[in-house]
């Protein structure tokens, strides 16, 4: 199937033929994502935190647990919100979708309405489990009385992350100088054709 892409360089039109569709909704389930999700976030807070009260002999403490609870209510946006820092200089193409319906809180999907390289989009989904995670070890080991908290944090960011993964399977599989374009049901995988 060909696609012709409403983005141009230099006054062209790009063409691209679609390889690929992937659409993680019908392929998962909304309700099967969520389940795995919430295992991995219970796995690696249990390996996290062993490891960390095995290496920090400090006592753990519960001050603080409102601003906790509004971390861990900020973790899903701020995620999204990182996964924008790879499109910093092309705020212009973002697209904000709600996924859901009816849920609390709505999850979005917020998308660049345009092809993409392999290595950006790689980066993209990268940064938010990087950023986050490397924010709270650091800072677990700063201030390890607030370990606890800070590791569960950085856990419910893995289980976030789950999606992010699941779409970089596919794409790692993909062929050098493959282009990503992410719609409202899912990815496609798109080749540049020439002229």
């Amino acid at each position: 199937m060909r696609y012709v892409c409403p983005l141009y360089k230099q006054g062209v039109f790009i063409v691209f033929s679609c390889t690929k569709n992937f659409n993680i909704k019908t392929t998962y389930g909304i309700q099967r994502i969520v389940f795995i999700s919430a295992i991995i976030t219970i796995i690696v807070f249990l390996i996290s935190f062993e490891i960390f009260i095995s290496l920090v002999s400090n006592r753990f403490t519960d001050k603080n647990f409102l601003l906790f609870l509004f971390s861990l209510l900020a973790i899903y946006p701020v995620h999204k919100i990182i996964h924008l820092l790879a499109f910093i200089g092309d705020t212009r193409s973002l697209v904000i979708q709600k996924i859901t319906r009816k849920s609390w809180p709505p999850l979005l999907n917020i998308r660049v309405n345009h092809p993409v390289s392999k290595l950006h989009f790689t980066i993209a989904l990268l940064l938010p489990f990087t950023l986050i995670t490397a924010a709270a070890v650091t800072a677990a080991v700063m201030m390890p009385q607030y370990g606890h908290y800070l590791l569960f944090i950085g856990s419910v960011n893995a289980g976030i992350s789950f999606i992010d993964f699941i779409y970089l399977k596919y794409i790692i599989k993909t062929p050098r100088g493959t282009f990503i374009e992410e719609r409202r049901y899912g990815l496609e995988l798109l080749i540049k054709c020439n002229g």
